[in-house]
């Protein structure tokens, strides 16, 4: 019954490419020219959807829970997506504070040797290991959403190292790598929800194994927009502007490997492009703000399965390419 109504879910999607947009209510209203707050989640209310966005703190106590209560207050983020998290106590003290909560990013590699092996899953528990400590705490473990497991399909070094994203050899790494880092992490930190990552690639060409072998608390699913020409603006419907059939046919794929597992939309949206970054482009400031809502009552209309989305990145600005550019994906 369940995958009936996800898949009779998506059949209302599709049908809905033509510009339609979901009623304001749950899944939050479409932005009013005049506002000034970039937001995924304006006047969100009445349902259980994980409002996150990603978060690397200074390193200065203060500062951090300051942007942790602007993130809540201003920006109706409840979940933030951490890095660099190697002393977590003041800011699980903040996010108490404010009742918020934190996705937790286990993703630092060796590029030189990672090739999804158990070692490679032992390397990276030892990493966190202090941290899972200190996380799976009685106090603090209430304070995370997740651990968030990356799997770097996206690395060029590793695709190498194994052949191409899609050769038989990685296929079967990644499907036993799942296997052995979800147990470990598991006994390094009983008690906390383990997700994996899925991507499929900027433009799809990806064909990544079902971790669902692996038996994982859930996953989040990296999907940006991906314009391949001039990038949408604000005069664009809804659908050109989160590319909206490129969604569905990930969505597809997603739902055929996993069902109705539980699973977190990582995307974001950014304003200066660039040589090396057309993913989640957007043609000006007017556009991003229609972007962000119009993305969030996408997945949380359409999609049961989906129990948030986490934004790539509250106040991160990215140098990239060659020449260097400055990419905006902040919302501040």
């Amino acid at each position: 019954m369940t995958r009936l109504l996800i898949a009779l879910a998506v059949v209302l999607g599709v049908a809905g490419l033509g510009g339609d947009t979901p009623a304001p209510g749950p899944c939050g209203s479409a932005p009013d020219d005049g506002g000034s707050t970039l937001t995924p989640y304006p006047a969100m209310a009445g349902r259980d959807f994980l409002r996150g966005a990603s978060l690397d703190p200074d390193g200065d106590p203060a500062a951090t829970g300051a942007t942790l209560r602007t993130m809540r207050d201003r920006f109706g983020i409840g979940t933030a997506g951490l890095y660099r998290l190697d002393d977590p106590g003041p800011v699980l003290a903040a996010l108490e504070e404010l009742g918020m909560t934190a996705v937790v990013r286990l993703e630092e590699y060796d590029p030189q040797t990672f090739a999804f092996t158990t070692a490679d899953a032992d390397r990276l528990v030892e990493r966190y290991r202090d941290l899972l400590g200190r996380l799976g705490e009685a106090g603090a473990r209430s304070r995370v959403a997740y651990l968030a497991v990356t799997m770097p399909l996206d690395d060029p070094r590793v695709q190498a190292r194994l052949g191409g994203v899609n050769s038989p050899a990685s296929v079967a790494r990644q499907a036993e790598y799942a296997v052995a880092v979800t147990s470990r992490l598991r006994a390094a930190a009983p008690g906390l929800p383990v997700y994996l990552g899925v991507f499929y690639g900027w433009d799809g060409a990806y064909r990544p194994p079902s971790y669902a072998g692996a038996g994982a608390d859930g996953y989040f699913l990296t999907q940006y927009s991906y314009p391949r020409g001039d990038a949408p603006g604000a005069a664009d419907g809804d659908d050109a502007l989160i590319d909206a059939r490129a969604r569905h046919a990930v969505m597809r794929r997603f739902l055929d490997q996993y069902g109705d597992a539980p699973v977190v939309i990582e995307y974001g949206v950014q304003t200066t492009g660039g040589p090396a970054q057309e993913a989640g482009l957007v043609r000006d400031r007017a556009a991003k703000r229609r972007a962000l809502a119009a993305t969030t009552r996408f997945y949380c209309a359409g999609y049961p399965s989906v129990r948030g989305t986490m934004y790539f990145g509250f106040d991160i600005h990215k140098s990239e390419g060659e020449p260097s550019t400055v990419t905006d994906f902040g919302l501040v």
